[in-house]
Order: C-alpha cells, then sequence, then structure tokens
C-alpha cells in the first residue's frame, strides 16, 4: 500500500505511518522492508541504524534482527557493523538459540567475508548453543569441508551419532570422493 502512495505522501509522514504500524505490528516483515526501502533513497543510514538499535533493544526479534543486516549488508565499508550485529544479537538470551541466525552469521563469514576461519570459530559456538540442529551440523560438513580436518570431520560425525542426529552417508565415503577428484 505505501509503494502505492509513495508519491502522494511525504517522508517523514511515511516514516510515522510505518513506525506506528510497527507499535501494532512489531514483527511485520513488510513494515520492516518497506522502511528499508524508503530509507535507502530517502533519510542518512543513521537514522535507521538509530531506529534498529532501540527497537532490537525493546523487542528483540530475529526479524528485526535480520533486517538490521539486510540494510548493513548493502553499505559498503560496514563490516566491522555487521560482525557487531551478529554478536549483539546472539548475546540476548532470547535469540542465542536462534538457528537462522546462526546460518546466516556462518553463510556471512564464508561467503562475504571470506574467512574460513572466522566462519570455523562461529561454527563450533553455534553447535554449542543449539546442539538439536541438524542443519547447523550439516553446516559444517558441506561449507566448512576445506577448513576442518578429517580427524574434526570424524569428531563431528560421532558427536552427531551420539546425540542421533544421523548422516545418510559415512564422512569416510564422502571424504574418499574428493580425494578421487582431485
Amino acid at each position: 500500500m505505501f509503494r502505492r502512495h509513495q508519491k502522494q505522501l511525504t517522508l517523514p509522514k511515511m516514516w510515522d505511518m510505518i513506525i506506528q504500524g510497527l507499535q501494532i505490528y512489531p514483527f511485520n516483515p513488510d513494515l520492516f522492508s518497506t522502511l528499508v526501502d524508503i530509507s535507502h533513497v530517502y533519510t542518512t543510514p543513521n537514522k535507521l541504524r538509530w531506529f534498529f538499535d532501540s527497537f532490537s533493544c525493546k523487542r528483540p526479534s530475529v526479524i528485526v534482527w535480520l533486517f538490521a543486516l539486510a540494510f548493513e549488508m548493502t553499505k559498503a565499508n560496514s563490516e566491522h557493523r555487521i560482525h557487531g550485529l551478529f554478536e549483539r544479537a546472539l548475546t540476548n538470551e532470547k535469540l542465542r538459540s536462534s538457528v537462522v541466525l546462526w546460518r546466516c552469521y556462518i553463510a556471512y563469514e564464508i561467503d562475504v567475508a571470506r574467512n574460513h576461519y572466522a566462519a570455523r570459530r562461529v561454527f563450533f559456538r553455534a553447535i554449542h548453543a543449539c546442539p538439536w540442529s541438524k542443519k547447523l551440523w550439516l553446516d559444517g560438513f558441506h561449507k566448512l569441508s576445506s577448513v576442518l580436518t578429517p580427524k574434526e570431520l570424524s569428531d563431528l560425525q560421532e558427536v552427531m551419532r551420539d546425540k542421533e542426529l544421523n548422516l545418510r552417508t559415512d564422512i569416510y565415503e564422502i571424504l574418499l570422493q574428493d580425494e578421487g577428484m582431485s
């Protein structure tokens, strides 16, 4: 609706309407998306950063943090801010067990920051915080196989077996396939 009436409304009016909407529906992804969209065009980045900082303190939510992170990822030279946002989000008691945030953090370290060793550290923190998540464990095997040693992969597989998180393929078969392809 905002996008349709965007030309008729002034920025302060749009901003106020979205903020009012977020007071009523605090975790509405469409409202956050619209807020980020208009902030890219009409405001300074700091205004939206202040909003996300205060909103995440008042009402911590995975949705709020994901939109704050998505906004920062569009800005140049914001690597330190992105790391800070991930760390602040994951220090929150409610969000520490969010598999989505941990997976995003690992993916960010691998795909954007290109720091596989940092991703390795984040991965071990993630499986400590969310040991029940098979997706997190599999991320370690799929995305970090070049960083983890065969011994570490084998140990991870053993721990997964102990936690009754079963794999369909034995890790040794995967390693033999990788060696055969090299």
